[in-house]
């Protein structure tokens, strides 16, 4: 049915050539362009027939004597010295080959048969075929129609569903519903909705981009941002693509499934074709019309994999950039759609290295200096750096309160510099995957004090030596003496240069944030090599406050007895690891 429908639409668009280029006048009653569908379901057939440019005697031999002879084709190329002085882009609008379609129509019926008159031509022809090799060609007169032509297909038996106009129905709006001509079954039009993008975009009101999305979407939620999207370089490409402005994920149902249509001069190739555009951007809503696709071998399987390649390529960037547009255009409207599909574009920066710096640019984050309720880009953050910095400082805490307070923010507290504060670990590791972004290197405030000190300056440099009241000689020893009695959880103890007002933090190479994450991939099994745990610990470094009264008396009980002075080391540690976030076995502190 589509590959008749589709002929029937291809022989429509030479007829309204011939009208519009002059080579033809309409006669009295033969100006309407349509294709007619009926059906008996008694008799197992259905006729179409269209109003279309029809064929002599030696068009039908040519063109049904021969599997895909493409009569559209040389239509086609007749045309490319009249493009530039007739409108309306006859060529654009022609679908396909003629021969493989008309074919197709044997695997359902015991024999075929066809009427056409060409109005070149005093009398019409009749084309009869079982489909087995051979047909008869003969001439008609008196027949009902000045112009057209009518097939009529004798159903098979097992093949009586597609006599029933229900069935007929659907596959029509299936297939067929965007063909540019009126499709009427039984007397009734099945395609009122045209093919919208496929016109100019000035010439679609917001009503049609409106119910052109409640069909696609089979919703009355409105979309968020839509695409009209066409261009001819590097392939010519017609199409509407939405955002939605909710997903089924957001409440925790199914995973969203891509809902991109295929199709080619307005027939569908594929519904729902998954490969158009990357698993990330799964919650994209519409229609793509790529006139390159070829489809004379099946409109089921596209043989090109390089060209829809090409073209999942050209459509992604097209998508992230009309999404930045929109942040850009409207920062507010942005940061509302963010919260609920944030976690779509952390995913395509996971995965999509082609386009990964761009979908950094629309990632949203909280800051130190900017609160809690005010979203940033890491442009923004960029932008604002003092001179000189090569850095994006980030600490990860769910709360932004709690992260104000961290330990690891007091060096930052009096500073210019700002914070990022992510409160998901998944932006963690992405920072930890890319590296860098702009050339500025993603830099957790836990890690290694003497590479961001460079950025806070002197003024905020702590010399804990000169305010500690732990005797200059009591240093050393007071620091081996801790790292013996902790080597279980610590490779080294050092005087920390960042702290004020906070006894002691741990510092690594990991970040807390992700030392839970793989404490919970082991719990879990997750864990290739659970032993590296075991190595993370080996990798901490204690980092004491030597003017905090908590040290300052521990260093004294060091002195005056060694076993009371053991237990409360290991319980330091512990509310130390507690307030840095770092996880640890709880169970081993049950006997103090």
């Amino acid at each position: 049915m589509r590959e008749l429908l589709s002929n029937c639409s291809d022989a429509l668009e030479k007829q309204r050539f011939k009208f519009m280029s002059g080579a033809q006048q309409p006669e009295p009653g033969s100006e309407k362009l349509e294709i007619q569908i009926t059906t008996n379901s008694k008799e197992r057939t259905i006729t179409l027939f269209d109003t279309g440019v029809g064929m002599t005697r030696e068009e039908i031999i040519e063109n049904l004597g021969t599997i895909a002879k493409s009569g559209s084709q040389d239509f086609k190329k007749a045309i490319e010295a009249a493009e530039d002085t007739v409108e309306g882009g006859a060529g654009d609008s022609i679908i396909g080959q003629f021969g493989v379609g008309f074919y197709s129509s044997f695997v359902v019926s015991d024999h075929v048969e066809v009427y056409s008159k060409s109005a070149a031509s005093p009398k019409g022809t009749r084309w009869v075929s079982d489909g087995l090799g051979t047909y008869e060609v003969s001439d008609v007169d008196n027949l009902d129609f000045k112009r057209g032509t009518r097939v009529i297909l004798k159903l098979l038996p097992e093949s009586r569903e597609f006599s029933q106009d229900p069935v007929v129905e659907k596959i029509i709006k299936k297939f067929s519903q965007f063909i540019a001509y009126p499709i009427k079954l039984n007397g009734a039009v099945v395609n009122s909705l045209g093919a919208i993008w496929t016109r100019e975009k000035r010439d679609v009101t917001v009503d049609e981009y409106e119910r052109f999305f409640e069909q696609l979407a089979n919703t009355k939620i409105p979309y968020k941002y839509m695409l009209h999207y066409s261009t001819d370089v590097p392939l010519a490409i017609k199409s509407i693509l939405y955002v939605p402005s909710t997903h089924s994920e957001k409440q925790g149902l199914m995973q969203e499934q891509q809902d991109i249509h295929l199709y080619s001069r307005k027939v569908l190739i594929k519904e729902k074709c998954s490969e158009l555009l990357p698993h990330y951007l799964r919650f994209m809503k519409g229609v793509v019309d790529c006139e390159d696709l070829p489809l004379n071998i099946s409109r089921e399987n596209y043989q090109d994999s390089g060209l829809i390649t090409k073209l999942r390529n050209v459509l992604t960037r097209r998508i992230i950039k009309m999404i930045d547009d929109e942040a850009k255009r409207d920062p507010e409207a942005y940061k509302k759609w963010y919260n609920d599909f944030g976690h779509f574009l952390k995913e395509g920066i996971a995965v999509d290295s082609d386009n990964k710096e761009s979908l950094f640019r629309l990632l949203r984050v909280h800051s130190k200096k900017n609160g809690p309720k005010t979203w940033i880009s890491l442009d923004d953050y960029i932008d604002n750096m003092k001179d000189g910095q090569q850095k994006i400082y980030y600490l990860v805490n769910q709360q932004f309160d709690l992260g104000l307070r961290s330990p690891y923010m007091e060096p930052f507290k009096d500073s210019d510099l700002d914070v990022l504060i992510l409160n998901n670990n998944v932006d963690e590791i992405l920072f930890n995957q890319t590296g860098e972004y702009k050339g500025k290197k993603f830099t957790s405030i836990e890690s290694n004090f003497d590479e961001i000190q460079k950025d806070l300056g002197k003024q905020t440099e702590i010399d804990s030596l000169e305010r500690s009241r732990i005797p200059e000689n009591d240093i050393t020893p007071f620091c081996l003496w801790l790292k013996e009695e902790l080597k279980e959880n610590v490779g080294k103890v050092t005087i920390s240069k960042r702290l004020k007002d906070t006894p002691a933090i741990v510092s690594a190479n990991m970040s807390s944030s992700m030392r839970l994450m793989m404490q919970m991939m082991e719990s879990q099994g997750q864990l290739n090599d659970p032993s590296q745990l075991d190595k993370l610990s080996q990798d901490q470094t204690l980092e004491i406050n030597a003017a905090h009264p908590i040290v300052v008396n521990l260093n004294q009980l060091r002195k005056q007895n060694k076993v009371a002075a053991k237990l409360v080391a290991r319980q330091f540690l512990d509310n130390v690891l507690v307030q840095s976030g770092i996880p640890f076995d709880m169970t081993k502190g049950t006997d103090r």
